[in-house]
């Protein structure tokens, strides 16, 4: 018919939609042009003759086909899964653009970050290079050494960008701040502690026979070659009321004894891993309060004040009490495991002394 119908109509305009959608995308203006001049609707199918995406049979089939309508309606379908594929091509080509764009500007941001450490000398090698020589400096035990080398390995593999590699850092910081094999020469002299605690305090003279015969019962026990996990497990507690010397008192002990001095106060702690410290798989995770008065006093065997061992709590977090009497027992204590570290501490050579202000608390009555 000489005048094609509404329907047909449609089916030409959605053809040279289509058709100019590709040709746009594969910048060819100039059949744009030639296509719009084109206005029977016949004519206008015909012109998928020309397409190079069509296959032979697929043009054949065009020409077998007499309808206009039967025949835009197959090239319409045609074009449509043509400009599909376009659309599919041309969002891969976006999205591998993207990518590249991202890897290399990573790739330009971690070399510019490279040369500043290597300015600075602190590039990841050299980082590598310092904790293997703090490792092989410390006089850390064997299975202490073990693990230490097993995360800087970690570490090594990972390098700096991995988001685990500053919880690595701070692990072997923590393990390398221990003082191992760091000793004070003990002065066990029951005659020179009285001498100190008489310069240092007035009054208190029962006081002062009880610490002078603790420390003539650790010299006897000393001499005697008794093993320190087979020591009384007597701890020195101070009872009495803020203000009446007590820590000055443990501070005086550890200076005749020739021995650092660090006081751990325990009034309202509640959670377990204030003694024994977090798990690293928590954020944030720190050692407990024993690795860090080890670290404070810089030696193994320091006199550690327990203060206020009355006001500690217990919650749905934990017994710290319970923590605190194996740290105490010197069946146990050799082999006391702070969960950050995960590694065996032998604090067996560390002098325990505590302090409450009074006694009739279960935890008070626990220690005394």
């Amino acid at each position: 018919p000489t005048e094609p119908d509404e329907a047909v109509q449609e089916l030409a305009r959605e053809y040279r939609a289509i058709v100019e959608e590709i040709l746009e995308a594969r910048g060819n203006q100039p059949v744009i042009a030639m296509l719009r001049q084109i206005d029977e609707p016949g004519a206008l199918a015909d012109t998928a003759g020309f397409s190079p995406d069509l296959s032979y049979e697929k043009k054949l089939e065009l020409l077998e086909t007499i309808d206009v309508a039967e025949r835009l309606g197959k090239v319409t379908g045609w074009m449509r899964e043509v400009l599909a594929e376009i659309a599919v091509r041309e969002r891969i080509r976006e999205d591998v653009s993207e990518n590249m764009e991202k890897t290399q500007k990573e790739f330009l941001l971690r070399r510019q970050l490279d040369a500043i450490r290597k300015e600075l000398g602190e590039d990841e090698t050299s980082v590598v290079e310092e904790f293997r020589a703090r490792i092989a400096d410390s006089a850390m035990p064997e299975h202490v050494r073990e693990q230490a080398e097993r995360e800087l390995g970690r570490f090594e593999r990972m390098g700096e960008s991995s988001p685990e590699s500053q919880t690595i850092r701070s692990y072997l910081d923590w393990l390398l701040a221990v003082p191992w094999g760091t000793r004070s020469e003990e002065r066990l002299d029951p005659s020179a502690t009285r001498e100190v605690l008489d310069a240092d305090h007035a009054g208190l003279e029962d006081v002062k026979d009880r610490i002078v015969e603790y420390i003539a019962v650790r010299r006897l026990r000393e001499e005697r070659g008794i093993e320190p996990d087979k020591r009384s497990g007597a701890i020195l507690t101070l009872i009495g009321p803020p203000g009446t010397g007590k820590t000055s008192i443990g501070e005086s002990i550890a200076r005749s004894l020739n021995r650092e001095f660090v006081r751990m106060s325990l009034g309202g702690v509640r959670d377990e891993a204030e003694i024994r410290g977090h798990r690293r798989t928590y954020i944030g995770a720190l050692p407990g309060r024993l690795v860090r008065a080890l670290r404070d006093a810089k030696t193994m065997n320091p006199v550690i004040l327990l203060d206020e061992v009355d006001k500690v709590g217990a919650d749905w977090r934990g017994d710290p009490s319970a923590a605190l009497l194996e740290v105490l027992d010197p069946a146990q204590n050799s082999t006391f495991r702070d969960h950050y570290l995960d590694v065996e501490i032998d604090l067996s050579e560390v002098v325990f002394i505590a302090t409450a202000n009074q006694a009739e608390t279960k935890i008070g009555r626990a220690h005394v």
